[in-house]
């Protein structure tokens, strides 16, 4: 019976899965929308951004509505590169919404960012227990890397695999798994 062992050919993978399809979308045309807009517009974290969606959060809106404002305020300290105060609002939308999936996934990002691989593992975990969310093969690709981060190199691999069978042209997930060799052994 032939193994296959598994290589990393370029060590320290640091590419994080966009948060492009992680956004909430919110009701009505108030700041919880604008706020939206600047996470979904690719808005780099300007202050006038966060700013909006901070004075969102103090208006009067649904529970569903104040959580997606929460991620999606999160969404936008992690462009920024605050990624305490990205995860603190990805808690925030958990105590809210605890099933949130898009909050796990984007938390799990932001603790990679701050090398916290364990806590991300368990966030992404989490997010990919939900087998039907759109943002699953994000949560698959950014659990690859903190895999790769733990040397779990077998496991980073089969995630890459699995994210490239829901997205198969997705660049980013077919780049990294590119760095992977895979030899039979036995």
């Amino acid at each position: 019976m032939k193994t296959f062992h598994l290589t990393l050919l370029t060590l320290g993978l640091t590419a994080f899965a966009g948060t492009a399809h992680a956004q909430l979308v919110v009701q009505g045309k108030g700041g919880a929308a604008q706020c939206f807009d600047y996470a979904m517009a690719g808005n780099e974290g300007s202050r006038t951004a966060i700013k909006t969606c901070s004075d969102a959060l103090g208006e009067v809106m649904s529970m569903k509505d104040k959580a997606a404002t929460y991620v999606n305020r999160g969404i936008l300290y992690m462009r920024k590169g605050d990624q305490e105060k990205a995860s603190a609002d990805y808690q925030a939308a958990l105590t809210i919404r605890p099933n949130l999936t898009q909050a796990y996934v984007n938390n799990g990002a932001s603790l990679i960012r701050q090398k916290k691989f364990d806590e991300a593992l368990a966030s992404l975990n989490t997010a990919l227990e939900d087998e039907d969310s759109p943002t699953r093969a994000a949560a698959l690709y950014n659990r690859a890397i903190a895999l790769d981060w733990k040397q779990d190199y077998n496991g980073a691999y089969r995630d890459l695999k699995a994210a490239l069978e829901i997205k198969p042209e997705w660049k980013a997930a077919l780049d990294l798994i590119s760095r992977y060799e895979v030899r039979s052994t036995g």
